[in-house]
């Protein structure tokens, strides 16, 4: 039957329905990310994140799998919440807003309020309950710290405070751009230095030198130890100056081999992404060789591939196989000939049908008393 020949009181039920039987069924979906994500099964795939992996395979912006995955994980802890979710009896957009301000000790009167409210009612007063239990500014500030320090494998591990207004993200040469200020502590100087870095008010000049013995040991100044394959990583873009140490002394790496301004010119127009399956990177990117540089691959269009940073360094690292095709399409196995992009099979929609798909709708039209509700919920 056409939908223009449903009556209407038929397409008011069905639309109860789809929206009862959606909200089941991402109460099964948040489960399943959980644990997918706990799993890291995402990984296998070559990606940054099972938020990459959901916007390659299932379709989703990766602002709202980062979302998706935030509600899943908080409702681990709110089980009277997933619960009411589970049941049909919260629809997402609320089960959503809960996940930002309830506790265990407050999910009761939050659950109770949500079930009589709209969803941007609900909005409404957990951005009112944010804004109540804030007040953090000034401690934000004052707090403000950059520390960093060489843990016991070897990496660098970073640890920046600051206020959330700012927002950073990770930055070299934090030390060489701080400056020493009467009655201001080193680690808050390091705190500003890393904020001017990141808002390009100013700069560092910053030389990576590798350098590999041949028996399979490379060192990155200043002084930590790296594998030979993520030596040959750095190698292969040229992006870093290559040191060999030979019987004879050391010898820096003909750096002609690096690929040139006009082959990267080439690479970013033929490929305005990361050539990696389901990478859709497309800012700075690495010429990666095909066939390695240490295994003879020349630095030739027809041996090169536009990589994002992090699967340039699983490429080298895990060892991948890839195959570029001569119409530029590249695959990627694992070094035991799995490709990296696979079938998935096809399930069956496992939930069960809502028991009451009229209880997601529990508004009766009331206006909502913003001051007295924040009261209630929060005073509790």
């Amino acid at each position: 039957m056409e939908l223009g020949e449903i009556a209407t009181e038929q397409l008011e039920a069905e639309l109860v329905a789809h929206a009862a039987w959606e909200t089941r069924g991402l109460a099964r979906f948040l489960d399943v990310l959980v644990e997918y994500d706990r799993r890291q099964a995402w990984g296998s795939w070559g990606c940054v994140s099972v938020q990459h992996w959901l916007s390659w395979k299932c379709g989703l912006a990766t602002v709202a799998a980062s979302e998706r995955l935030r509600v899943g994980k908080a409702l681990q802890g709110l089980p009277l919440v997933k619960q009411a979710f589970w049941d049909g009896h919260l629809s997402y957009s609320k089960v959503r807003e809960l996940t930002r301000v309830a506790t265990a000790e407050t999910e009761q009167r939050w659950c109770d309020v949500a079930k009589y409210t709209t969803a941007g009612q609900l909005a409404k007063l957990v951005a009112a309950g944010r804004r109540a239990t804030r007040g953090e500014d000034a401690r934000q500030i004052a707090e403000r710290r950059f520390r960093w320090a060489t843990n016991d494998e070897g990496g660098i591990t970073l640890t920046v405070e600051l206020p959330v207004d700012v927002g950073a993200s990770v930055v070299a040469a934090v030390r060489e751009a701080a400056t020493i200020e009467r009655g201001v502590s080193l680690s808050q100087s390091q705190a500003d230095a890393f904020v001017e870095l990141v808002l390009g008010r100013a700069e560092v000049a910053v030389e990576i030198v590798t350098h590999v013995s041949g028996d399979g040991h490379a060192i990155v100044d200043p002084g930590n130890p790296i594998s030979e394959e993520l030596a040959e990583c750095l190698a292969c873009d040229g992006a870093v100056t290559t040191v060999v140490d030979t019987p004879d002394g050391p010898v820096e790496r003909d750096r002609r081999a690096a690929p040139s301004k006009r082959q990267r010119r080439f690479l970013q127009r033929r490929h305005p992404t990361c050539q990696f399956p389901g990478c859709h990177h497309g800012g700075r990117f690495e010429a990666h060789h095909v066939v390695e540089r240490a295994k003879g691959g020349r630095t030739r269009l027809n041996n090169l591939v536009r990589l994002c940073w992090l699967h340039h360094r699983m490429v080298h690292l895990h060892g991948l196989v890839l195959t570029l095709h001569p119409d530029r399409t590249l695959t990627v196995a694992t070094a035991d000939g799995q490709p990296i992009d696979r079938a998935i099979p096809i399930t069956e929609f496992v939930i069960d049908p809502p028991a009451d798909p009229h209880r997601l709708g529990g508004w009766s039209g009331q206006h909502l008393d913003l001051p007295y509700v924040v009261a209630t919920v929060l005073g509790g």
